[in-house]
């Protein structure tokens, strides 16, 4: 991968004979746009990987978080110099609403009535909020950035979900000793 990120090309990924196959396609292709190059085999390869080069798009999403990160950006150094590296800001408050009425909508164990519902689903929203005040508070403090992802909130969405089956259970159990 760190070869394809930082020359668009893979080692002996050709036979021989593949590759004069690919390149004598690509004679009138590269008279059309270059007239005036010789179609030698290393101009005809070059050719062929900087078409490569410009058509190809490689997608690698993971979390700048931690010492993974760190790691793969020092053996890997095409991950810093051959990509686009997007910085995802944090979720709008609608869509952190709008992704835990999803998540918890179709948690069944849930028993309330709609309005007790809705208010988690905006609880849960409010929880993103004060986190990120809580990070900004943390790095005014000791000068660390901390980030909460995308992935860490549905974390929470899922740790919300066994702590209330937990509960539950919990209440059951003492429900039953009233009843004894």
């Amino acid at each position: 991968m760190n070869n394809v990120l930082a020359s668009g090309e893979v080692s002996n990924l050709f036979a021989r004979d593949e590759l004069d196959d690919i390149t004598q396609d690509l004679i009138p292709v590269m008279k059309r746009q270059h007239p005036r190059r010789p179609p030698t085999p290393e101009n005809l390869y070059d050719f062929f990987l900087s078409r490569v080069r410009s058509n190809l798009h490689v997608v690698l999403c993971f979390s700048p978080v931690g010492e993974k990160f760190r790691t793969r950006a020092l053996k890997f150094p095409g991950l810093i110099s051959g990509c686009t590296v997007d910085w995802f800001q944090r979720w709008p408050r609608d869509a952190l609403v709008a992704v835990s009425h999803h998540f918890l909508s179709q948690y069944q164990d849930l028993r309330c009535s709609e309005d007790v519902k809705q208010s988690v689903v905006v609880t849960m929203g409010t929880f993103q909020d004060l986190v990120a005040e809580k990070c900004a508070e943390y790095f005014e403090r000791f000068r660390r950035q901390t980030f909460v992802t995308p992935k860490s909130y549905l974390s929470f969405i899922d740790s919300y979900k066994v702590i209330y089956a937990e509960k539950i259970a919990h209440v059951g159990t003492l429900a039953e000793r009233m009843k004894t």
